[in-house]
């Protein structure tokens, strides 16, 4: 298997090389969020996104990849969901003519990932923390037990206790084997994030946010510091 990481180093470095005669762009550090189903992910995402005034990148980031492919998003979408279903991809590669493998998908995914990363959003979900961990992106890992998880999925989506379990089992699981299938790193490798916040004694998801908010503003001073000092 490819070195992925010396790949997205590659990558990354031609990516931020300013062109001849260009001026360097001021450094904004991303935030790369990866977090469990029910865990409150999403709306700690939109919230530090509000309290600092960047994009949020979700489903944006499926229609990037779909636009560079050259496919409609629900298509793209297949792929998000189920990146080893090469059977289906393989037949709608023959009669479409679009080359839907694993390893397009991947190539166009990074490229949308380190594009928006330079941008200095945030970005939600699809391995960004991966991508980005070689940049001086804040990578965030946001869980909560199965059972506090749970009962939040229940409440919110009117679901039994049960069913709202098996639900986030089977989300987590999938997001899981997405990233492993794509990029070799497991989501519960807390090593690869900067930092985990568990939400299980969390009522109101702004403290997360805060949080958040002032190590962002610690990473973008580090970035600064290094700068000066290089």
């Amino acid at each position: 298997m490819p070195d992925v990481q010396a790949i997205i180093q590659a990558m990354l470095a031609a990516a931020s090389a300013p062109e001849t005669g260009e001026k360097p762009r001021e450094k904004m550090p991303a935030i790369a969020i990866s977090r469990d189903y029910g865990s409150g992910g999403d709306e700690i995402a939109r919230l530090l996104a509000d309290r600092l005034h960047l994009k949020l990148y979700d489903a944006e980031m499926i229609e990037r990849v779909a636009t560079r492919i050259g496919t409609d998003p629900q298509t793209v979408r297949q792929l998000d969901e189920g990146i080893g279903r090469v059977r289906e991809m393989w037949l709608t590669r023959l009669f479409s003519g679009q080359d839907l493998s694993p390893d397009t998908y991947k190539r166009h995914l990074v490229d949308v990932i380190l594009s928006l990363g330079r941008a200095g959003g945030v970005l939600l979900g699809r391995g960004s923390h991966v991508v980005l961990s070689t940049s001086t992106a804040l990578r965030v890992r946001i869980t909560g037990s199965p059972e506090v998880c749970a009962k939040r999925v229940a409440a919110t989506e009117s679901l039994t206790y049960d069913e709202a379990l098996e639900k986030i089992r089977e989300v987590n699981h999938n997001r899981g084997k997405f990233v492993w299938e794509l990029f070799g790193v497991r989501t519960s490798d807390a090593t690869n994030f900067d930092i985990v916040v568990n939400t299980d004694r969390l009522i109101d998801f702004n403290q997360a946010a805060v949080m958040l908010e002032h190590a962002y503003h610690a990473i973008g001073g580090l970035n600064e510091k290094a700068d000066v000092s290089a």
